[in-house]
């Protein structure tokens, strides 16, 4: 099974773009990536916008391999309704879809009833993943019930991705921002991957859109995934946005150790050097003014 993560936080842009090839398929999970509209009181630098144009090249001409397409959910760091990665290339591939209007909050069901009118002329067949297995082969695609995206549903709900065959297994969590709810974290270990693919806690809104008692149930259901037989974890996405994530984690990390599980980023998976660039927007503007 070869692995990609295409485009994530710690590569630069938020996205969790996840390209997967077995004997069987081969397999696009949320083909996007978008920017922060404002860190720090500050827009995108244009270091970021030429990496979110670097990056969505590379997520483009993945998905024109693909023969499966995941969409997760409908924020635009997980769909692009034709915005950076051309709406044609979704040409005769089988997409599966978060729910269009079923555990969906308003913003979202308008956002995928626009993508579904854009890919209904390109897809060769378009089908719910919410609750769905697929067999393709030896190649095992489950789909999780949808879950909040975080501690709760304001936000919306999405569908957590579980693929096994012959050649290894794993778990892609999309946005659960922890996981912190319990019907986050049953899907991942009862699927018993050995990779798990993990948004990770919000703690760059720590105190405000996330407490401490939810970064607390975080790093406790962290705890549970290390010890349910995963051999690798990547922790990446919301998390890395905080300055101070390893901090944050550091019980987790040493957690991890006890059982010989790796913890890493995106980048760090993929060989790369960790350059979360919204973190550094202060500095990347500061720096031009020089």
């Amino acid at each position: 099974m070869e692995i990609k993560l295409l485009a994530f936080d710690s590569l630069g842009v938020r996205s969790q773009s996840t390209f997967i090839q077995t004997k069987d398929v081969i397999i696009h999970i949320d083909p996007a990536a978008a920017l922060a509209p404002r860190r720090f009181g500050l827009p995108p630098h244009r270091i970021e916008i030429d990496k979110l144009h670097e990056l969505a090249e590379v997520i483009a001409d993945h998905l024109r391999d693909a023969e499966l397409v995941i969409i997760t959910h409908y924020h635009y760091d997980h769909h692009d309704p034709n915005r950076l990665i051309p709406i044609e290339l979704y040409k005769g591939k089988e997409v599966y879809i978060k729910h269009p209007t079923e555990k969906i909050n308003i913003s979202q069901r308008i956002r995928a009833s626009r993508f579904l009118k854009m890919i209904r002329q390109y897809a060769r067949d378009i089908k719910v993943a919410d609750n769905n297995v697929v067999v393709k082969g030896g190649t095992v695609i489950k789909f999780s019930e949808p879950v909040p995206h975080g501690v709760n549903d304001k936000l919306g709900y999405v569908i957590e991705v579980s693929l096994r065959s012959g050649e290894g297994s794993l778990v892609y969590t999309s946005d659960v921002e922890g996981p912190v709810l319990e019907n986050q974290l049953r899907f991942i270990v009862n699927e018993k991957p050995e990779l798990a693919i993990i948004d990770g806690p919000l703690t760059y809104m720590l105190g405000y859109r996330f407490s401490y008692d939810d970064l607390n149930k975080a790093i406790r259901n962290l705890k549970k995934i290390v010890s349910s037989g995963v051999k690798t974890i990547i922790l990446d996405h919301h998390l890395v946005r905080d300055p101070d994530y390893v901090e944050r984690i550091s019980e987790v990390l040493d957690y991890a150790r006890t059982f010989k599980v790796k913890v890493l980023t995106a980048a760090e998976y993929m060989g790369k050097p960790v350059n979360v660039l919204e973190v550094k927007r202060k500095e990347l503007y500061g720096t031009e003014q020089k």
